[in-house]
């Protein structure tokens, strides 16, 4: 906002002190006169002609003094770090409005360096085009006489904004400024206060200075402040936001690249409201930015490619003064649909990093901020896992269709976690498109060796239907059979699992199947085959015998993930249910 202390100084220096006391004395001494009253009525032209000089002065070069002031205040604060430009500007101080067009504020690369010598670098640095700023109703006395400015609206209209991360000073590792923040913006001021700010069609990037790496882009954002005051008093009101009584923003797209440039994260249609203490974001996504067997080939060992979207989440009232301050807070996260897909090529060679203390539970608690949501729902969504086998180089699949699921307590909180420890996720899917499954995990929080609970129940299929993951992974083929149940009850932590596994089968035969060179099919091994149905027992109960339950104990593999193991309990559970123990 325009100083105008250059004008009023002006207006002083034109009649110096000594002036004012001479004028008071011949005002005295010639008003006794009539000669006298000739000589103060001369004296007043003067003066009127003075003022009406000042006025002159002022209107033909207000804006070269307002530039002058402008430019003085922001060197003067930032130490002169920034530099302001601007082509054009309007100004009509009776109405109280003032346009600025093509306004630039720029960092000066030289004094950061400076800065940086001296050991008072700041932690961010920014770059700001403004094609046109418009500011109506200001209060030009009041910003003159009680160093307060007060308005009715400001408007920002389509800004380049770039923020930059220097990674230094004392605030360096948070993202988001401390709100002491507020004297920096004053400056000399004592208030500033504005009924409503817009800014509209914003492009907003941050980068890292060291790096050279952009992070974060926010295209074409609408940010609406109401009652915005910037004084201690509004500092320290819990109920402003940014300021403000109620914050609105929306921007069509937010989007940023993973460090290793494989994924690109994004948010589409993006909206908050502080009113509603809501964010609603139309879809997110973690789209690769490589084929499968790109992928894979740019990767130096194993790792899963992930192909993630999620659309209509609504997250219910946050606390957003905890945003600010890096900690977060809601209610609920409700998610309409999302589709979760994973691939891996087993034909690459894994790393060996020790995986222990990587659960889900146990990364949770590593988040270097609060968080705490109450309750996560995800309804209608579609879970398929793929790999591609060493064996047979074909890919197996495994689906989830219609996916239901409910987080609660998610939350890394230590008081929270002291009166509740559990952390519950619940799904209910149709397994493969086919029948109904049920899983409950249940993760121990701040637990030292990283318990989890997990036990469900799987409805009858016809086992023949598992073969589109069996051929290629087994690589065996399930000629006959109906599964009628599958449950299990499993406990691990952080090297092992333990738990039993019941399925009830009918009439199971299977075929050992093997490669092909000549015509890479696989092909039925007839003598391993019919050994492999000797073995087998085709039917759980059978006869009158009471169903087979197998108690497991497996040793986790500290390279693998909390599914790998999981599902290797669960599957030399079934193993053993029909009779294969190796």
């Amino acid at each position: 906002m325009p100083d105008f202390h250059g004008y009023r100084e002006w207006n002083n220096n034109c009649l110096s002190r000594g002036m004012r006391t001479i004028i008071k004395q011949k005002i005295k001494k010639a008003t006794s006169t009539r000669k006298g009253k000739i000589i103060f009525f001369s004296i007043l032209l003067v003066i009127l002609a003075a003022i009406a000089g000042a006025i002159l002065y002022w209107q033909l070069n207000k804006k070269w003094i307002i530039r002058k002031q402008l430019e003085s205040a922001i060197t003067s604060k930032s130490k002169g770090l920034y530099n302001i430009k601007y082509d054009k500007m309007e100004l009509d101080e009776i109405n109280g409005f003032l346009s600025v067009t093509n306004m630039t504020l720029l960092y000066d690369s030289v004094k950061y360096a400076g800065l940086v010598q001296n050991g008072n670098a700041p932690p961010i640095l920014l770059n700001i085009r403004i094609p046109e700023i418009i500011i109506t109703g200001v209060k030009t006395p009041r910003a003159l006489i009680d160093k307060e400015i007060v308005g009715t609206k400001l408007e920002i209209k389509n800004p380049s904004i770039e923020i930059i991360y220097t990674m230094a000073g004392k605030d360096s590792v948070r993202n988001i400024p401390t709100k002491e923040v507020y004297e920096q913006i004053l400056g000399d001021l004592n208030q500033i206060s504005v009924d409503t700010v817009e800014l509209y069609g914003a492009n907003i990037k941050t980068n890292n200075l060291k790096t050279k790496r952009q992070t974060i882009e926010l295209s074409n954002a609408f940010i609406h402040l109401v009652d915005v005051k910037i004084d201690s008093a509004a500092n320290a009101d819990t109920t402003r936001l940014l300021f403000s009584k109620t914050v609105s923003i929306n921007c069509d797209k937010l989007s940023w690249l993973s460090a290793n440039n494989l994924y690109r994260y994004g948010a589409d249609t993006l909206s908050i409201s502080s009113a509603g203490n809501s964010v609603y974001v139309k879809k997110f996504y973690i789209a690769p930015q490589l084929a499968e067997d790109a992928f894979v080939r740019s990767l130096p060992t194993q790792d899963d490619r992930f192909d993630f979207s999620v659309k209509d989440i609504r997250i219910t009232n946050i606390n957003f003064n905890q945003l600010l301050n890096e900690s977060i807070m809601a209610d609920s996260m409700l998610i309409g649909s999302a589709s979760f897909k994973i691939y891996r090529d087993l034909n690459i060679v894994r790393d060996k990093k020790n995986r222990v203390g990587t659960y889900p539970h146990q990364s949770i608690e590593k988040i270097p901020i609060p968080v705490d949501v109450k309750v996560v729902a995800l309804s209608n969504s579609f879970i398929e896992y793929k790999e591609r086998s060493i064996t047979t180089k074909q890919t197996g699949r495994v689906q989830f269709h219609n996916v239901q699921a409910v987080i609660k307590n998610l939350t890394n909180n230590k008081e929270l976690i002291a009166e509740n420890n559990i952390m519950s996720v619940d799904i209910y899917s149709s397994f493969m498109g086919m029948t109904p499954l049920h899983i409950l995990w249940s993760f121990y929080l701040n637990n030292p060796n990283g318990r989890f609970d997990v036990k469900g129940n799987l409805g009858s299929f016809n086992a023949k239907a598992l073969n589109v993951l069996t051929e290629p992974m087994g690589p065996a083929r399930l000629e006959d059979g109906t599964i009628k149940s599958v449950s299990f009850n499993l406990a691990g932590h952080d090297y092992a699992m333990d738990g039993s596994v019941k399925m009830i089968y009918d009439d199971l035969k299977v075929a050992i199947l093997e490669k092909d060179e000549e015509t890479k099919k696989l092909d039925k091994k007839k003598l391993a085959s019919f050994a492999a149905n000797i073995v087998i027992k085709n039917s759980n109960p059978s006869g009158k015998n009471d169903p087979r339950v197998e108690q497991v104990h497996f040793d986790r593999n500290t390279n693998r993930s909390i599914f790998h193991l999981s599902w290797k309990t669960l599957f030399k559970g079934i193993k053993e249910t029909v009779g294969i123990k190796k």
